[in-house]
């Protein structure tokens, strides 16, 4: 069954978004690299780009609309596609800090990107401790080795989100094939219809990447 979903409190207002309702094929996840659905919506709003994702998952598992998933805003940052993979696809946004690195000053604790107080290097914002291991999970990918966990009733929020669109759309339920599904592969996403996430179409991203439990998804991988 669909998670509640909560379409008042972060709804971009009209104008900030296209209200034209292309065909939908294709879901893609990300995490909004901040600690709250609130600060992924603040930074959209007011955007005179048009940047923007369909859904928002808090830490708590809350689901907001943000916009109609029929409607659509950019959320790849593509360049050269015209949008397409944007028009065609419907995002979700999951609040996820993202990577993490141990202290400059103390190797038992894992910092997130913002830089401490008064300084300008990145890494500098205290998330967790080594010892909190529920909290993160050390995999290497991309150069970075630690990122941060998806609280599990945030998990089974998406699950019943992306079962609810796939059903809603007639959008394909599998995930890449297993080969593809951490790659950024421009030819094969050119024509894939199913659930994606933002490594797929850019190699400079993490999202929603290694830390996430995919398995709890219940969704096939493609065959290739």
């Amino acid at each position: 069954s669909a998670p509640a979903i909560n379409r008042s409190r972060f709804r971009l207002p009209a104008g900030q978004y296209y209200s034209e309702r292309p065909h939908k094929d294709l879901i893609v996840l990300h995490f909004t690299a901040g600690s709250s659905a609130k600060s992924a919506f603040d930074t959209w709003n007011g955007d005179a780009g048009r940047i923007g994702a369909a859904y928002l998952v808090d830490v708590d598992g809350t689901v907001y609309e943000v916009f109609d998933p029929a409607q659509w805003a950019y959320h790849l940052g593509v360049q050269g596609s015209g949008g397409r993979h944007d028009k065609r696809s419907i995002a979700i946004e999951i609040a996820n800090v993202g990577p993490l690195r141990p202290a400059a000053d103390n190797p038992d604790i894992l910092n997130w990107w913002p830089p401490k107080r008064g300084e300008t290097a990145p890494f500098g914002t205290k998330y967790c401790e080594l010892s909190q291991t529920e909290k993160y999970r050390k995999h290497s990918y991309r150069g970075e080795h630690y990122f941060a966990s998806f609280p599990v009733v945030q998990t089974e929020s998406i699950r019943r989100l992306l079962e609810d669109l796939c059903a809603r759309f007639d959008i394909p339920r599998t995930l890449p094939p297993a080969t593809k599904q951490f790659e950024r592969d421009p030819d094969f996403f050119q024509n894939y219809s199913g659930i994606a996430s933002h490594v797929n179409f850019r190699q400079d991203k993490w999202d929603i990447g290694p830390a996430f439990d995919w398995p709890a998804l219940q969704i096939p991988n493609a065959r290739v």
